[in-house]
C-alpha cells in the first residue's frame, strides 16, 4: 500500500509541476510566448489618451482553459484593494478585467473580473445593453502586490461557458481587456472602447488560441432549516443541483427541489400605480446560462421573467373549518419542484428548452413553465423564435406566448432590432411589435430611436414581465461627449444628451409629449455632477383609473422638473453623494388646485476606514402636494405625501473565507389632507363629496448574512431576516413610530441554516 501512495503522489507531483500555479507570479515559461497587449487608452472618461500607467497583459490557452496575467505598473501609495461583495461593482479598489466573446458572433461577451483585493466580479454584456452582474461562472483569479506593480492572474476554463464546437485545433475568440484606476476613477482599455458604450462588441479585438474540448459536471448537493419566528412556520430541505457541459456545445442545468431562501433581499418600492414593478433576478440557477432566453427591451418587457416562477401562490381558504390552518400555511414564495434547462450551440445556431414546475399544497397548486428558444446567425442577422407557456393549475388558466426577433448588425455604426410578439390566454388573443435602432457615427455622438405597439389583450405576465399594454410609444435620443479642454480646465469630460417620447394608448390618447435633456460633468479629481430636467407637454393619463371603459383617462396638466446629482471624490475612508429634485405642474382649474409640487432630496455617505470593512448609509425624503391617486372606479383623491428612507448597508470580510453582510431600509409614508374627486367623461377632475381618508404605512427589511466558504462554491450561510408592514388608515402614526412598529410587530422573523457542497 504504501508504495502504491507514493506512486500517486509521484504522479500528482508531476502533473502539477506541468500545470499553471495560480499564484500572481507570471514566471512559468508558457507565458513567454503568449500573446502581448501592452498599448491602453483612456475610455471612461473618453478622452482615448494614451495611458499615463503602463499595462502589460498576456493571454494564452492549454488543455486547462483560457489564461490572462495583467502586470500594472503603479506606485504602492496609489493602490486601492478595499473589499466588497462578489459581484458589486465599487470604486473603491483597482481592478483588471477581460471581456470574452467565445464565438466571435458579437451578439454577447462574457465579463471577468478581479480587484486588488482578490474579489471576482462576472457578469455578459449583449448587444445593445449594458453589463449585467448576475451571472456567476466557475472560474478563478489570484492578485498579488510588488513594489511599484501588481500582478493578477485568471484561469477561464474551457467549460465556464457553453460555446460551440469548433473544428482543429484552434478557436479564434473577440477580447477586450481592462483596467480601473480607482484613485483617480479612470478606466484604461486596449480596444478604445468600454463596455458602457453601444458599440462595445463590434470593437473588441481579434486573436486565435488552441482550443480544446473539456467535459465538466458538477453535483451541488444541499441540506437547509428554515424557521419563522412569527408563524410557527419550519422546514427542513434537501435537494440538488447539478450542471452538466458535454464540451461539445451542449448544456444542461437541473435542480431537484432547490431552497432559494438565501437569495438576496429586494430594494423596498412603494408602487401605487397600475403598472407592475419590476424586480431583477438574484438567484443563481436561474441567472445560470441563462443569456440565450433573455429577450428584453430596457425596463419595458421581458419575454421571461424568471421571478415568477416560485412566486406567491393563490390559497382556496373558504372551508370554515380548516381556514386557520390554511391562514397559517401562506408564505410568500411557492417551493419548486424541479427546474430543467437545455442548451445547444451550433456553427450558426442556438437552441434551449426550459422547465420548472411548482408544488402543490394543502390549500394551493403550483403553476409549470415551458419555454423553447431557438436563434439562426445569417451573416450579419440574427433570427429568432421564441415559445413560452404556462398551466396554472390552481385557476385551470393557460397563457402562450410566441416571438419571432431579428437583429442586424448592419455596421460597427448601426444596429437594428425588431420583434413581433403573439400572446394567448385562454380565448384572448394579443398582438404586440418593437423597433429600435442604435447609431454611432463617431466615437463621441451616438443616436437610438424604437417604435412600440402593444395591444390592449397583449398579456406577458404570466411568465414575462411587461410594463403595460394598450400601448404606442416613439422615442429618440441622441447624446454628445466632450473630452479635450484646456489645461487650465478642471473638466475630464462633459456629455449632453437629449431625449424625445411620445405615448398614447392604442385608441388615440395621447399622454404627455417629453422632452428631456441631460448634462454630465466629471472632473479631474473624479467628481461627478449631472444636471437634468424634463418638460411634459399636456395630455391624457390613461393607466390611473384601471382602464375603466367609461372613464379612460385623467387630463394631465404640462410639468417641468430638473434634478441635480452630485457624487464626491474618494477622501481616502469615506466619500459621500447627493441629489435634489424639482417638479412643478399647472393648475386644474375645474377643481381649487394650487398646482402639483413635489420635491426630493438624498444624501448618502460610505465609510472604508480599512480594506474588509465598508458601511454605507442613506437618507431620502420626498414631498409631494396633490399627489393623485385612485380610489374606485372613476373616484380619486389627491393628498399632501411625504416619504422617507432609511437605508443602512454594511460589509466585513474576514480573509476569503468569512463574510457578514447587512442590508436594512426602513420606510415612513404618510398621505394627509385628502381631498376627494371625480373624473368625467371627457378626463376632468371634479370636486367630490365622497370620504376620503388620510393614511400612513411604515415598511421595515432587514436582512444579516454569514456566508462561510469551505471550498471553492462550496458555502455554509446563516441568515436572519426580518421584516414587516403596519398600514394606518387614519394617519395617526408619527413619523419615528412608522419606522418602529414594523420592526416591533414584524410579519416575518426568519432563521435559515443552509449547507451547499460542491462535488
Amino acid at each position: 500500500m504504501k508504495y502504491l501512495i507514493k506512486y500517486f503522489s509521484f504522479l500528482t507531483f508531476f502533473v502539477n509541476a506541468e500545470s499553471i500555479i495560480l499564484d500572481g507570479n507570471l514566471s512559468e515559461k508558457e507565458w513567454n510566448d503568449a500573446i502581448l497587449i501592452n498599448e491602453y487608452y483612456e475610455t471612461v472618461p473618453f478622452t482615448l489618451n494614451k495611458a499615463k500607467v503602463k499595462t502589460e497583459t498576456k493571454i494564452f490557452s492549454n488543455s486547462d482553459g483560457i489564461f490572462v496575467g495583467f502586470t500594472n505598473f503603479q506606485d504602492n501609495s496609489t493602490m486601492l484593494s478595499n473589499k466588497s461583495l462578489r459581484d458589486e461593482m465599487g470604486i473603491n479598489a483597482d481592478q483588471n478585467g477581460i471581456a470574452i466573446d467565445f464565438d466571435s458572433e458579437g451578439s454577447k461577451a462574457y465579463l471577468f473580473m478581479v480587484t486588488l483585493a482578490n474579489v471576482k466580479k462576472d457578469g455578459i454584456r449583449r448587444l445593445g445593453g449594458f453589463p449585467e452582474m448576475d451571472w456567476d461562472g466557475d472560474w478563478d483569479a489570484k492578485v498579488k502586490k510588488y513594489d511599484g506593480y501588481w500582478v493578477a492572474e485568471f484561469m477561464i476554463p474551457w467549460n465556464v461557458v457553453l460555446m460551440k464546437n469548433v473544428d482543429g485545433a484552434s478557436r479564434n475568440i473577440n477580447v477586450s481587456t481592462f483596467r480601473f484606476l480607482g484613485k483617480e476613477q479612470i478606466w484604461l482599455n486596449d480596444t478604445k472602447t468600454s463596455g458602457f458604450r453601444v458599440n462595445f462588441l463590434s470593437n473588441m479585438r481579434s486573436i486565435n488560441v488552441d482550443s480544446y474540448s473539456k467535459r465538466k459536471i458538477n453535483f451541488f448537493p444541499y441540506v437547509s432549516k428554515t424557521y419563522n419566528s412569527v408563524s410557527g412556520f419550519s422546514q427542513d430541505k434537501v435537494g440538488a443541483e447539478i450542471f452538466l457541459n458535454t464540451g461539445t456545445g451542449k448544456q444542461i442545468n437541473l435542480t431537484v427541489n432547490p431552497d432559494f431562501g438565501q437569495a438576496e433581499s429586494d430594494e423596498i418600492i412603494i408602487n401605487f400605480s397600475a403598472q407592475e414593478t419590476f424586480y431583477s433576478e438574484k438567484r443563481a440557477f436561474f441567472n445560470e446560462n441563462q443569456s440565450l432566453f433573455d429577450l428584453s427591451h430596457y425596463d419595458r418587457y421581458s419575454i421571461i421573467n424568471t421571478r415568477r416562477i416560485g412566486a406567491e401562490s393563490s390559497y382556496e381558504c373558504s372551508s370554515e373549518l380548516l381556514s386557520n390552518k390554511c391562514e397559517n400555511s401562506k408564505k410568500t414564495y411557492t417551493d419548486i419542484n424541479y427546474a430543467l434547462r437545455y442548451t445547444q450551440k451550433n456553427n450558426n445556431s442556438d437552441l434551449g428548452i426550459f422547465i420548472a414546475e411548482e408544488t402543490d399544497e394543502n390549500f394551493s397548486k403550483g403553476r409549470d413553465f415551458y419555454a423553447i428558444r431557438t436563434k439562426r446567425k445569417l451573416n450579419t442577422k440574427t433570427i429568432g423564435y421564441f415559445l413560452t407557456h404556462v398551466e396554472n393549475n390552481f385557476s385551470k388558466d393557460t397563457a402562450t406566448v410566441n416571438v419571432i426577433d431579428y437583429t442586424n448588425v448592419k455596421s460597427k455604426k448601426l444596429t437594428i432590432y425588431s420583434d413581433l410578439i403573439s400572446s394567448k390566454k385562454n380565448s384572448e388573443r394579443g398582438l404586440g411589435f418593437r423597433s429600435q435602432f442604435n447609431y454611432k457615427p463617431n466615437s463621441l455622438k451616438s443616436r437610438s430611436g424604437s417604435i412600440l405597439f402593444f395591444e390592449d389583450n397583449l398579456m406577458l405576465n404570466d411568465f414575462g414581465y411587461l410594463k403595460r399594454n394598450d400601448w404606442f410609444h416613439v422615442g429618440f435620443g441622441s447624446d454628445l461627449s466632450k473630452i479635450n479642454f484646456d489645461k487650465n480646465r478642471n473638466l475630464k469630460e462633459f456629455k449632453i444628451g437629449i431625449d424625445f417620447n411620445y405615448d398614447s394608448d392604442t385608441s388615440g390618447n395621447s399622454n404627455p409629449f417629453s422632452i428631456g435633456q441631460s448634462n454630465d460633468f466629471t472632473f479631474l479629481n473624479a467628481a461627478e455632477f449631472q444636471f437634468n430636467w424634463d418638460f411634459k407637454t399636456s395630455g391624457k393619463n390613461t393607466t390611473i383609473t384601471r382602464k375603466n371603459i367609461d372613464f379612460p383617462f385623467v387630463k394631465k396638466k404640462k410639468s417641468f422638473s430638473f434634478n441635480l446629482d452630485y457624487e464626491s471624490p474618494s477622501y481616502g475612508i469615506w466619500q459621500y453623494d447627493w441629489r435634489t429634485g424639482y417638479e412643478i405642474g399647472e393648475k386644474y382649474s375645474t377643481w381649487e388646485s394650487d398646482g402639483y409640487k413635489r420635491k426630493y432630496y438624498k444624501i448618502a455617505g460610505s465609510f472604508y476606514p480599512i480594506d474588509n470593512f465598508k458601511l454605507i448609509a442613506s437618507y431620502r425624503l420626498r414631498e409631494e402636494s396633490e399627489w393623485l391617486n385612485w380610489i374606485k372606479n372613476n373616484e380619486l383623491a389627491v393628498y399632501d405625501l411625504s416619504r422617507r428612507i432609511i437605508s443602512i448597508n454594511m460589509n466585513w470580510y474576514k480573509g476569503i473565507k468569512h463574510e457578514i453582510r447587512l442590508k436594512s431600509q426602513f420606510v415612513a409614508l404618510e398621505a394627509k389632507n385628502p381631498h376627494s374627486l371625480i373624473v368625467n367623461k371627457s378626463g376632468y377632475l371634479l370636486d367630490h363629496d365622497a370620504e376620503v381618508n388620510s393614511f400612513a404605512e411604515g415598511i421595515t427589511s432587514f436582512q444579516v448574512r454569514y456566508r462561510y466558504e469551505i471550498a471553492p462554491l462550496s458555502y455554509i450561510y446563516l441568515v436572519y431576516t426580518k421584516g414587516g408592514s403596519v398600514l394606518d388608515d387614519e394617519s395617526e402614526k408619527s413619523t419615528s413610530e412608522l419606522f418602529k412598529d414594523p420592526w416591533n410587530n414584524p410579519e416575518n422573523e426568519i432563521l435559515s441554516l443552509k449547507f451547499r457542497l460542491k462535488y
